[in-house]
């Protein structure tokens, strides 16, 4: 990515501790995940309720396939409260491997880039050869600043996501006071209702 820093308000390297992640995972299938699944779970179960009335009122010639489908229902609504647990359990198990690796969260005035500082490579005799600049080692996203574009502050962290199948975790422990009432005021302006605090 191309080193730009002109307009910059505000540059911080982190690490994120994993007990962080795991907090900040779980608030996030906490708002995404887990309604659609009490749902989907709500209406798995009404229909067993359903079945299993018939079942043991209705018609005894059509008791087996009542309870085939009360049997169907009953495990998916299992795999449903499942699901998030396993993919929280797996997503945590990845993120050990990973906790130590640095961050740099840059704030723009119309975009924000957060990504991993890449370990830096050695230098080669051709560098000097060619004069070639130091490249910058970061691999990272810009961010627009939009209406999809969501920030959240937690009482540790602030998490900004643009989708709901993707979330970035900030700990609020890297930055100072003064520079999280910078954020704060920033995203306020930025982005209006879609910064909220939930400290």
């Amino acid at each position: 990515m191309e080193l730009k820093t002109e307009g910059m308000l505000l540059e911080k390297q982190y690490t994120i501790p994993f007990e962080l992640f795991r907090t900040a995972f779980t608030a996030f299938q906490k708002q995404f995940v887990y309604p659609r699944n009490r749902i989907v779970i709500a209406v798995l179960l009404l229909v067993c309720c359903i079945y299993g009335y018939f079942f043991l009122f209705g018609d005894d010639g059509k008791s087996t396939i009542y309870g085939m489908v009360i049997l169907v229902c009953l495990a998916l609504a299992a795999f449903q409260w499942y699901k998030p647990r396993k993919i929280r359990r797996n997503l945590l198990e990845a993120v050990r491997e990973i906790e130590h690796d640095e961050y740099r969260l840059r704030i723009f005035p119309e975009y924000l880039e957060i990504g991993t500082l890449l370990p830096e490579e050695e230098e080669h005799p051709s560098d000097e050869l060619f004069n070639d600049g130091p490249e910058e080692n970061f691999s990272g996203t810009r961010i627009y600043y939009n209406k999809g574009l969501h920030v959240t502050e937690y009482a540790d962290l602030l998490m900004v996501y643009q989708q709901k199948t993707m979330f970035y975790v900030v700990p609020k422990a890297a930055f100072t006071e003064e520079e999280l009432e910078i954020l704060r005021v920033h995203f306020s302006q930025q982005l209006g209702s879609t910064y909220q605090s939930k400290v």
